[in-house]
């Protein structure tokens, strides 16, 4: 079976195995693996096919930043809005820990002057972050932060029911995270269960940007954009 047909049915199981307490080490363990899919094989050792590799291989940075045809996104600012998400969510709202672009220290690494995450972006705003975005130093962030998801999540109690608080999303808006453009985010995190993060955010939220990814790197190879 094709590789990505496979992660979309194992999603769906891994949705009833985290709705369940008494299969809350399955769904974890199904979880990693669905999570390695979506990252580079670095962060799992190498035993799970990798879309992020697959997808990356090869590419220069001026691919990477580049807008493969009016209206779509650079695969530099999918990476980035995939990460960002998964940063804000899995770790501030899931785990109640510090985001890695805060800890980290990455703004000034990435070289960007705001924490948006890219929600509403218009393309102007699309390109200005894919011009200005480090490639690299954006590749380790998702690194960290795809470690930091595994490392959380192994320590995790069964607590997948717990809805997290309106006013811990408020903080996106307050950091800038959320712009007023991206309120429609906000509201969509409202009232959500940490599981709800687990099966959205962290793994089938960079699914579907990845492909996308993937389509983008498909047209700049039809453009013979090599550099």
């Amino acid at each position: 079976m094709d590789s990505r047909k496979q992660w979309t049915l194992r999603q769906d199981q891994l949705r009833k195995l985290l709705s369940s307490k008494t299969h809350h080490e399955e769904g974890i363990r199904l979880f990693l693996e669905q999570h390695a899919n979506v990252h580079t094989a670095a962060i799992s050792g190498g035993e799970y096919w990798s879309l992020y590799d697959e997808v990356m291989s090869g590419l220069s940075d001026a691919q990477v930043k580049a807008i493969p045809s009016p209206g779509l996104n650079s695969i530099a600012w999918l990476l980035w809005h995939i990460t960002r998400i998964e940063d804000m969510t899995i770790n501030f709202l899931v785990f109640k820990q510090p985001q890695v672009l805060f800890s980290g220290g990455w703004e000034t690494r990435l070289g960007l002057s705001s924490p948006d995450a890219g929600a509403s972006m218009d393309e102007s705003e699309v390109a200005n972050l894919s011009a200005q975005i480090n490639v690299q130093a954006l590749k380790d962030y998702r690194t960290e932060v795809g470690r930091s998801t595994r490392a959380g999540v192994l320590l995790f109690q069964p607590a997948l029911k717990e809805m997290v608080p309106a006013s811990t999303v408020q903080q996106f808006i307050e950091e800038g995270s959320i712009s007023q453009k991206g309120l429609w985010l906000f509201e969509y995190y409202l009232n959500r269960t940490k599981g709800f993060f687990l099966t959205r955010t962290a793994t089938s939220h960079n699914f579907i940007h990845l492909n996308q990814a993937g389509r983008a790197r498909a047209i700049l190879a039809k453009m013979g954009r090599s550099q």
